[in-house]
């Protein structure tokens, strides 16, 4: 079924909107399923979201209210194994919010991301160093015991921009991203140069752009911003929104449709990728000359 990457967290999440949409095509109440299968309406809903999972026994008693053919309950069973399976993510969940525990698992199994990050280098393009020293310097809350889980969590995120399934990556850097000298000169070097060597080793699938402070005013002046696609057409996209202590995965049609509209406006007037490409260069230099 597979035709790009998967995540458990994508395949629980169609399998659930599969659900409902059979649910909701016989006019049938979470209610009225609840009362017939013994789930619980309230289970049924996170089920349906996504955010838990259906065991085998479940489905069955689903798939015999919903009158689902053959063909459908093998895709739907398929769904349910791979949703079932426990991926790296889940060996790190005691570190973070179940939002952006939720966040690596849709980012697994996304096959394109497009990003404005106003004042730091994406965590998908980060080095070493960089990491360590923004994890550091971040909450107080965050024990100095934790940095090195946290640092694997980050890495093991970038296996993602290689592979069959690549994922495609359209990223918008404010200024401020290539400015702030975060971990020192000598980090802030190494940072700027591997971000030079990926945009050039991976030309087909990552694209960087700068908005430099001389672009003035924009659509996305003021707001990080990730808008997450899916190889399966059943999906919708998704945002995520992250603030310096919290962040929150959004699908509200309307949030993703003008978030959507102002990604793409803010990255045509944003240089483009050559004049990209010498603006980070450029500020390498500076930074060699501190």
């Amino acid at each position: 079924m597979a035709s790009g990457p998967t995540s458990s967290t994508v395949q629980a999440w169609e399998l659930g909107l599969r659900l409902r949409e059979h649910r909701e095509r016989l006019g049938l109440t979470a209610a009225s399923v609840a009362r017939t299968t013994g789930i619980g309406s309230t289970n049924l809903s996170v089920m349906e979201s996504g955010k838990r999972r259906l065991t085998a026994a479940k489905l069955r008693d689903l798939v015999e209210v919903y009158r689902l053919d053959d063909a459908e309950r093998r895709e739907l069973e398929e769904l349910r194994e791979q949703a079932d399976q426990r991926e790296w993510w889940y060996d790190y969940a005691y570190l973070f919010p179940e939002d952006f525990v939720r966040l690596l698992g849709l980012e697994a199994g996304a096959d394109r991301i497009s990003e404005f990050a106003p004042d730091i280098v994406p965590g998908l393009l980060q080095t070493a160093d960089y990491a360590r020293a923004v994890m550091r310097a971040g909450t107080p809350y965050t024990r100095p015991v934790d940095i090195g889980p946290r640092l694997e969590t980050r890495l093991a995120r970038q296996a993602r921009l290689v592979g069959t399934y690549a994922l495609k990556l359209d990223v918008l850097l404010g200024e401020a991203a290539l400015r702030q000298v975060v971990g020192g000169p000598e980090v802030m070097r190494g940072q700027l140069a591997h971000l030079l060597h990926v945009i050039a080793k991976r030309p087909d699938h990552v694209r960087v752009r700068v908005m430099p402070f001389s672009a003035g005013a924009h659509p996305l002046l003021g707001a990080a911003l990730r808008i997450m696609s899916f190889p399966s057409e059943r999906l919708r996209d998704l945002v995520y929104q992250e603030t310096a202590i919290s962040g929150a995965v959004i699908d509200k049609r309307q949030v993703i449709l003008e978030s959507t509209a102002s990604f793409a406006e803010a990255f045509d007037r944003a240089l483009d990728e050559d004049g990209s490409r010498r603006f980070i260069g450029d500020v390498r230099e500076e930074v060699e000359r501190l």
